[in-house]
């Protein structure tokens, strides 16, 4: 019954998970790509990995990246389903990648001014030569473990981009993807980008992709935003009706919003009248009273 439980849980957030999936993915990227530039030009930060990586009390993105695959994945078939099954994967390849990556770095980093003395210091103990291999060994490990984490999120991308085109109803997902146009251009550019993307997900025209963000922004009552979709929708295909019914449902709601905000602000300013009146009536009222009971009391 627990697991039962807990399946229904996860299927009724799948949507969110896997679009969240996508937004760690792609951050997590981005942030490797500026460290291993930070590596070729100046050398890599220990700081930056810990708070990518995290620990299990404080999770970094990465982190939560990988737990979020294999909470989605880990009991896939790969016969059936090979694209999460491999993505999920390279997910947890880059996880103890990065967790290496980041013991190596801090190593280097503590114990780098030990090993300054080392070179400069003449003892019967051959210090200088047992450091050197131990620094050479360990900054080796480093380069060579950039490298795999380098390949492993190039093969990892294109595992992600073919799983999510059986994502094609989750309209998280698909509006994430039309707000973030940049970074997901960026992520799948050697393949052709967003649209490539999009295209693949929405065979019959883009204004789907547009229409199924339009809808969700409706719901939500994001009425600005489910105005641009639709009107992009209409800039793909001016023969959309799926668009042209979204913009007159829109319409209608905000001719609604209007009536409701008008009788609102017409029943708060008779509420404000209303409560002059009444206190007008009270100060006029005491002093009348406060003089008979003074005219008594004599």
């Amino acid at each position: 019954m627990k697991n039962k439980k807990k399946q229904s849980w996860l299927e009724e957030r799948k949507d969110l998970f896997v679009k969240n999936v996508l937004r760690d993915f792609i951050h997590s990227y981005s942030f490797f790509q500026e460290s291993e530039k930070e590596y070729r030009d100046t050398g890599i930060n220990y700081e930056g990995l810990d708070n990518w990586v995290g620990t299990q009390t404080d999770r970094g993105r990465l982190w939560v990246l990988k737990d979020n695959c294999h909470r989605l994945w880990k009991d896939i078939d790969p016969g059936s389903q090979p694209e999460p099954f491999f993505f999920d994967w390279m997910v947890g390849a880059i996880f103890h990648e990065a967790m290496k990556l980041k013991e190596n770095v801090y190593m280097v980093d503590r114990y780098h001014p030990a090993y300054q003395v080392a070179l400069t210091t003449t003892t019967a103990y051959n210090w200088q030569k047992n450091c050197q291999h131990f620094f050479e060994d360990t900054q080796e490990d480093i380069h060579r473990g950039i490298n795999r984490i380098k390949n492993l999120f190039v093969r990892a991308s294109e595992h992600l981009k073919s799983l999510l085109l059986a994502e094609r109803d989750n309209s998280l997902l698909v509006r994430f993807m039309l707000e973030h146009k940049s970074d997901t251009n960026r992520l799948w550019q050697k393949s052709g980008g967003l649209n490539k993307a999009l295209e693949a997900m929405f065979p019959l025209g883009l204004d789907d992709a547009y229409c199924m963000a339009g809808e969700n922004y409706l719901e939500g009552s994001w009425y600005a935003e489910a105005r641009v979709a639709f009107i992009e929708a209409l800039k793909i295909n001016s023969d959309c009706e799926e668009a042209k019914f979204g913009l007159r449902i829109l319409e209608k709601r905000l001719e609604e919003l209007a009536h409701i905000l008008e009788r609102e602000y017409t029943l708060a300013n008779s509420s404000q009248v209303q409560g002059h009146s009444f206190s007008d009536s009270e100060t006029f009222a005491k002093p009348k009273a406060i003089n008979s009971s003074i005219d008594t009391n004599e």
